[in-house]
This record gives C-alpha cells, sequence and structure tokens, in this order.
C-alpha cells in the first residue's frame, strides 16, 4: 500500500487502476491520459463485511462478490438489486466498489472532447446547456452553468 501511495505523491498525472471498466473507456476517447496507471488489486481492500451495525465495502472489491455476499442479499437487497441492474455479469466481475465510487460522469459531452465541459475543464462551460440534453440529469445548477438553467452533469 505505501508504494502505491508513494507513486500517487510523485506523480500527479498517474492514476490508480483495479477493474479498469471507467478508466479505460476514457482513456479510448483521450478524455484520461495518465502517465503512469498503479494497479491496486494486490491491496487488502477486497472484503465485504458487518461493520458497527453497518456494511464496510472494500474498495477493491468486485460488483459480483458484493452483490452475491450473503451479508448483502441478505440484510441490503436493494444494494444487491441495484448492483444487478446496473450492468451486464461480465462489467460486475471487473468493476469495483471504490471504482464506482470515483466513476466520472456519463454526460456525452464529458466525452466529448471537441465541446466544453466544466466537469472536464473546470471552467470552460457546459454544453449540455444549450445543447442536446434529454436525458441529463435535472438537479440543480453549478456555478458556470446560467442562472436560469438546471441541467447539471452528474
Amino acid at each position: 500500500m505505501d508504494t502505491a501511495i508513494e507513486e500517487l505523491a510523485a506523480n500527479n498525472k498517474a492514476r490508480c487502476i483495479a477493474g479498469g471498466t471507467n478508466l479505460l473507456d476514457l482513456m479510448k476517447v483521450n478524455v484520461m491520459n495518465p502517465d503512469e496507471l498503479i494497479d491496486i488489486n494486490h491491496l487488502p481492500y477486497n472484503t465485504v463485511e458487518e461493520h458497527n451495525g453497518g456494511l464496510r465495502l472494500g474498495a477493491t472489491a468486485t460488483n459480483a462478490d458484493t452483490a452475491y455476499h450473503p451479508l448483502v442479499m441478505q440484510r441490503y437487497p436493494l444494494l444487491a438489486r441495484a448492483i444487478m441492474a446496473g450492468a451486464t455479469q461480465q462489467l460486475r466481475n471487473m468493476a469495483t466498489d471504490g471504482g464506482n465510487l470515483m466513476q466520472r460522469t456519463r454526460c456525452y459531452y464529458f466525452y466529448d472532447t471537441a465541446t466544453p465541459c466544466n466537469k472536464r475543464e473546470p471552467g470552460s462551460g457546459c454544453s449540455a446547456i444549450n445543447g442536446y440534453n434529454r436525458i441529463h440529469a435535472i438537479l440543480g445548477q453549478s456555478e458556470q452553468s446560467l442562472p436560469h438553467t438546471q441541467v447539471i452533469c452528474v
């Protein structure tokens, strides 16, 4: 673990990779271009366990391990169902719980590097405001969006 932390501290353009299901997609379309990938699969954070009356999910536990874990299926069936509905079996076998928390937005404009995107480059603007935004979340606004709009990327 110390080695991974040291490597990240030494290179701010390095990224951790476990399952890589989101990171590799972002690299394919040049949204992310890390200088170095640090494999964290060997770290001891792949457990799913009860903790202080709640649930502790290890960052490198796969979505499949979490969804099929007896504790999750018994006490957190909605979580198990959500994981099962959220991806194919192949993705659940690779994707990690920590990766899900770190996953970037699914906005089309975020993935389109030819358009401005505040999530990709803060202060550049948001193409979803006046562009095609039928499938975007209507939750509020970002500081860079127009005052009258309610479209933001999540």
